[in-house]
């Protein structure tokens, strides 16, 4: 994808080639196909979601993201949308930032799963992450996709923290990456809703400086979407 600069920001190439870039990834608040597999799948957040938006906005006051980009997905959309006229920002969206594509699996829980494509449960489960679901996407084509998208930010970064509202999955892929998690040990890594995690790279190292970061209780935030397919 291409990486334009936010409206009235400078250039990153004002930073230099040993400034400190960071990187902010937020999670959308909670959807309302809560409890089931939502990769591709374009619900909009639920009650609760929409009343954890003004606790997620205050949450980000100390990192005052200075660009804000977001999943095209209308989950990521309507949390970052606020979230960028609270800070007084333009923010642009990019079908790259997505959660997996779960394909027929989609909308359903996993109980359902296992009744109506039963040698695929027993695939997913014997082979996190590494199991394709029927018609959806592998764990190896999000990982490339988390992977390039987090160098493009770094590359097309603006001084400041450049937060990105994305998805459960997308996150802990990258933060996977960055702390070279195996991959069959992925789903240890936790993503509430509306939770932050943040990246920061000097020079060619990644280092992850917060994980999952809640902005509030969230009573059934043990909800990811890639592990616990919400």
């Amino acid at each position: 994808m291409t990486l334009p600069a936010v409206t009235n920001r400078q250039p990153c190439d004002v930073l230099g080639a040993n400034a400190t870039i960071q990187i902010a990834f937020l999670r959308h608040a909670q959807t309302d196909l809560h409890g089931c597999f939502c990769g591709h799948s374009d619900p909009g957040l639920s009650f609760e979601g929409r009343g954890q938006l003004s606790t997620i906005i205050r949450s980000l006051a100390h990192i005052a993201p200075t660009a804000i980009w977001s999943s095209d997905l209308r989950r990521a959309r309507e949390t970052a949308e606020p979230i960028a006229k609270h800070f007084g920002l333009d923010y642009k969206t990019s079908p790259a930032f997505r959660e997996m594509n779960f394909g027929n699996w989609e909308g359903l829980t996993w109980k359902e799963v296992e009744l109506q494509y039963p040698d695929d449960a027993k695939g997913w489960a014997k082979l996190f992450p590494h199991h394709r679901p029927p018609g959806g996407e592998s764990f190896l084509e999000l990982q490339a996709r988390a992977v390039e998208q987090l160098e493009q930010l770094a590359s097309h970064a603006e001084p400041g923290c450049t937060l990105v509202v994305t998805h459960a999955g997308f996150i802990r892929t990258a933060v996977a990456w960055v702390l070279g998690v195996p991959d069959e040990r992925i789903s240890r890594i936790g993503q509430n809703y509306g939770a932050l995690t943040t990246l920061k790279k000097l020079g060619n190292h990644w280092t992850v400086t917060a994980l999952n970061v809640s902005a509030c209780p969230f009573p059934n935030a043990t909800c990811n979407e890639i592990e616990d397919r919400s």
